[in-house]
């Protein structure tokens, strides 16, 4: 059967915070992601990766195999990406939120799940969304000569410590 409706389109419909805390994972209460930061407009589309990336193989054939066989293993999570920097304190929250190595916390993100009046920075998660969220540690700050003119950017990596593809928001 045939696809009804219209594609989803990448432009302007993913919305990502960082968060102190969350409890469960699997579980993401709406209380959780309004205590965190909405870093969606803060952060470049170019050079953005967040989520699994592809996963091991395990390799491990008995004596009697006569071939190489191979299962999926581990998910291999990455979360990387470039960060405008701004003139004003307030605006540059993400500088000064990711201002060194080892920074507890969570990335959440929400792709679609408003309506066509709505805008992703603005619209807060709401009960029965489904979230892509990690936990993640910040490594040092890279700050990103400019090639061209254009805007003062700095790249953040994050190390994963858990990630879950899917999480429903709850009360």
């Amino acid at each position: 059967m045939a696809p009804q409706g219209p594609k989803m389109l990448n432009t302007a419909n993913r919305a990502l915070w960082w968060v102190p805390s969350i409890a469960n994972l699997n579980a993401i209460k709406k209380t959780e992601v309004d205590a965190g930061i909405n870093i969606t407009c803060r952060v470049t589309a170019a050079n953005f990766q967040f989520g699994i990336t592809g996963n091991a193989s395990i390799t491990d054939p008995g004596l009697c195999a006569q071939i190489e066989t191979s299962a999926p293993g581990l998910a291999t999570v990455a979360a990387e990406m470039d960060f405008f920097r701004f003139k004003n304190d307030v605006d540059d929250v993400a500088w000064t939120t990711f201002d060194g190595k080892d920074i507890s916390g969570y990335l959440v993100q929400r792709i679609g799940q408003i309506g066509d009046d709505e805008d992703q920075e603005n619209t807060p998660v709401k009960v029965g969304d489904e979230l892509q969220a990690g936990e993640f540690l910040t490594h040092d700050q890279q700050i990103l000569s400019p090639a061209t003119a254009g805007y003062e950017k700095f790249k953040q990596v994050f190390a994963p410590q858990a990630y879950v593809q899917r999480s429903i928001v709850v009360a």
